[in-house]
């Protein structure tokens, strides 16, 4: 092929296969992963009150969580324009935008299970209706409870739509106070009721008992009310059994600084004032940014007047 004076010589250029094969395919649009911008995936729908964290791990591992049409790995980042699904519906979650945080109290029944479950009886199986069966509905979230009691157990649970508020209940647990009424048979000394706090500090595992109140009762059967800190309800029946005392019933009244009102009847629900989660962030370590316009309506027919925190009678039903 003949050039003529000035006619630059035109460029020829191939693609080398193994040019080609070192070529590493594009994530998805929208995709992030480790270290990348955008919110971890977990961290995200907790806080959007979708599930807690280990939950939402858990289901990525199952392969349940796709974002923008790909399994999700751990470390993920995402970003509001990404498509989330779980299970194949999808979620939208506003990372920019504020979500309406809700917290309620809820007086739990004794032998009532947390999620649904079967009951097995001689004439055959019946479905028993759990706690979540009693809650207030709610659309693109879930209830969370903070610090659950054993079926076995009854009282003062709360609830939350908050992940983040979830998951400082965890890391606090053992730091926060509680309190519980348990109702007693038996004969209890002065000098046995005075060493309580240290027989739970001697206990497997070991608990604090802060102070200890009679709370009334008649002949043998007794009330005590227990403030007390690492301690479940399973921890106080076994310090008294082992003292030959019978344990009838054991009712948390108190979550911190939350206490369960006199007339919140068993099964019933009702949502906490600005003034009641703002001191529970305080407990749980959380800087609390709650509004009158983000807390949820108070329903007229849940709502009860609270339990003057002088009394030391537990509610009995």
């Amino acid at each position: 092929m003949t050039r003529t004076p000035g006619q630059r010589a035109p460029s020829l250029r191939t693609s080398s296969p193994r040019a080609s094969a070192k070529a590493k395919p594009t994530a998805p649009s929208g995709v992030r992963h480790e270290g990348g911008d955008g919110e971890r995936l977990q961290k995200l729908l907790a806080g959007a009150g979708i599930a807690s964290r280990r939950q939402i791990e858990a289901w990525v591992k199952a392969g349940r969580i796709t974002v923008n049409g790909v399994a999700a790995q751990p470390g993920l980042r995402v970003g509001p324009k990404d498509v989330i699904l779980i299970d194949g519906r999808r979620v939208r979650v506003d990372s920019e935008k504020a979500v309406k945080k809700r917290v309620i109290l809820y007086h739990r029944p004794p032998g009532e299970p947390l999620s649904a479950t079967l009951a097995v009886e001689i004439e055959g199986q019946i479905p028993v209706p759990s706690s979540y069966d009693r809650l207030p509905s709610i659309k693109g979230h879930r209830w969370l409870p903070l610090s659950p009691l054993a079926p076995i157990d009854t009282g003062l649970e709360v609830f939350t739509t908050d992940g983040v508020l979830r998951a400082a209940a965890g890391k606090q647990a053992h730091e926060i106070h509680s309190v519980y009424a348990v109702r007693l048979r038996g004969e209890l000394s002065p000098e046995v009721l005075n060493s309580l706090p240290e027989m739970a500090l001697n206990s497997d595992p070991p608990f604090d008992i802060h102070s200890v109140e009679a709370a009334g009762g008649e002949g043998s059967n007794f009330w005590l009310n227990l403030t007390v800190q690492r301690a479940r309800g399973r921890d106080l029946r076994t310090l008294f059994a082992a003292l030959q005392l019978e344990v009838s019933r054991v009712m948390r009244t108190h979550y911190g600084s939350l206490g369960m009102d006199r007339a919140l009847a068993r099964g019933r629900h009702r949502e906490l004032t600005d003034e009641e989660i703002e001191l529970l962030y305080q407990d749980l370590k959380l800087a609390a940014a709650v509004s009158a316009e983000e807390a949820a309506p108070r329903s007229p027919t849940s709502a009860r007047p609270k339990k003057p925190r002088g009394s030391n009678r537990p509610a009995i039903r």
